[in-house]
């Protein structure tokens, strides 16, 4: 069985298998509550696994998704979005808002409502990680009845989101000498960190493999290589890739270092089994 796959997230072209993946193509999001499909907000789904699913978005100046006054939330899903350009606003039913700009984290419990605003002069970008398949994500069918949020629905309204700006978290050394890790989510199913793996990190001993956990990532900066026992696959900006439990593998930078945002599907750093690979490198 393959424990891997490797994505050119921006062209939709599947790097293991040299084709293109029909569902990793950008699609209007879908209506809300009968309003007409808005164009200005895009989607892509990169991953769509049993424990973790990755999403792409992109919305364009003054769009809000959804549509104002509206929120949506997810009843079965918890995610953690990541801006990877422009800039914000996210709201949420208590009434607050949060100005948010690229390098911030949001984080969204099961059944949370909220909003995102698009505020700049320049669209926003958005990697989404979820703990579970996509396909689950709403009610009902994919792109389906996303529940805009009434008042007389219970959401959590202590614990329910997160607003995490870039550079805010604890460090991680799980990746070891010549990699950077900021964590910034501990969630039930889908932990999450910003990593920075410098050139250095190549020389840095074998193989490793995570026993306890998948683990997925975005590129969002640099250039480098996923080295596998049975392949090398460039890494670029927008190249994500996918990592079953017991997949041994190394990263490296070639030119500066490669920036990421990583996913597990655990609840803590403790739970992944991080661990040296009895392969040889």
């Amino acid at each position: 069985m393959q424990l891997y796959k490797v994505v050119d997230s921006e062209r939709g072209w599947d790097l293991v298998r040299g084709e293109y993946l029909p569902g990793c193509r950008w699609a209007a999001a879908p209506s809300f509550s009968g309003c007409p499909v808005d164009p200005g907000n895009l989607g892509k789904v990169i991953f769509d696994e049993e424990r973790m699913s990755l999403v792409r978005a992109l919305q364009e100046p003054g769009v809000c998704s959804p549509e104002l006054p509206g929120y949506v939330f997810h009843e079965r899903r918890a995610e953690i979005e990541y801006l990877s350009a422009g800039e914000g606003v996210a709201s949420y039913p208590d009434g607050s808002s949060h100005p948010v700009a690229a390098g911030d984290c949001l984080f969204h419990r099961e059944g949370q409502p909220h909003r995102l605003l698009c505020t700049g002069g320049e669209g926003l970008e958005l990697c989404v990680g979820l703990n579970g398949t996509d396909s689950e994500r709403y009610p009902g069918q994919l792109g389906q009845s996303r529940g805009e949020w009434k008042p007389d629905v219970p959401y959590r309204e202590e614990g329910g989101y997160r607003v995490l700006p870039a550079g805010r978290g604890p460090d991680w050394d799980g990746w070891g000498p010549g990699c950077q890790l900021t964590l910034t989510c501990e969630s039930p199913g889908l932990t999450s960190a910003r990593a920075l793996v410098g050139p250095e990190a190549a020389f840095a001993g074998g193989f490793c493999q995570n026993d306890g956990a998948d683990e997925m990532a975005l590129v969002v900066g640099g250039e480098g290589l996923l080295l596998l026992p049975d392949r090398i696959l460039p890494l670029c900006k927008n190249t994500a890739y996918y990592l079953f439990a017991g997949q041994p593998y190394k990263l490296a930078a070639t030119g500066g270092a490669l920036e990421l945002f990583v996913y597990w599907s655990v609840s803590s750093t403790g739970e992944i089994g991080r661990r040296e690979s009895e392969l040889a490198f």
